[in-house]
């Protein structure tokens, strides 16, 4: 299972480095869709990402096809989201005492503490998401670059191998 996921991954990671536009734009469209990963709209950042790019004007395949591809993540983003947004702001108080947790039912008590985490998660967000478009839109300009100048040494995508003597 983990070996088709990888697969999944590794055949989407190569679609994205051959999308056929500038690297500059697809970098942007890729670094839109990891920050919207980070962003708590969690059914609606497929079709958000896709619309923001149209609408800014970056690689919405690239955007689209990012959001996909980080969805597994999603889970560890928001853990450092409310990590992130802990330590900049501090603890929230919990609305809920150990006086009157007696008497909630323990979904109630969830949803009450998860609602204390709400300022604080959307600011780590905020920052999470900024940082990781940032350096993810660096790292994937550098890749594509790279792709493009190794193509255009060997536009026939045969591998060159020294000849060996001995």
């Amino acid at each position: 299972m983990i070996n088709i996921l990888f697969c999944k991954c590794r055949d989407s990671y190569h679609k994205l480095l051959s999308l056929p536009d500038a690297p500059k734009k697809v970098a942007q469209g890729i670094a839109l869709g990891v920050a919207f990963d980070f962003l708590p709209v969690p059914f609606i950042s497929i079709p958000l990402s896709f619309i923001v790019a149209k609408l800014i004007r970056v690689h919405a395949v690239a955007a689209t096809l990012t959001v996909l591809i980080f969805k597994p993540a999603v889970p560890l983003f928001f853990t450092i989201n409310i990590f992130v947004g802990k330590f900049l702001l501090g603890t929230v108080p919990s609305p809920i005492t150990t006086d009157l947790a007696q008497g909630v039912p323990l979904l109630t008590k969830a949803i009450l503490k998860i609602k204390a985490l709400g300022f604080p998660f959307l600011v780590g967000s905020g920052i999470n998401a900024l940082i990781a478009s940032f350096l993810v839109y660096f790292l994937a300009l550098n890749l594509l670059e790279a792709r493009r100048r190794a193509i255009k040494k060997n536009p026939k995508g045969v591998k060159v191998v020294a000849n060996k003597t001995t």
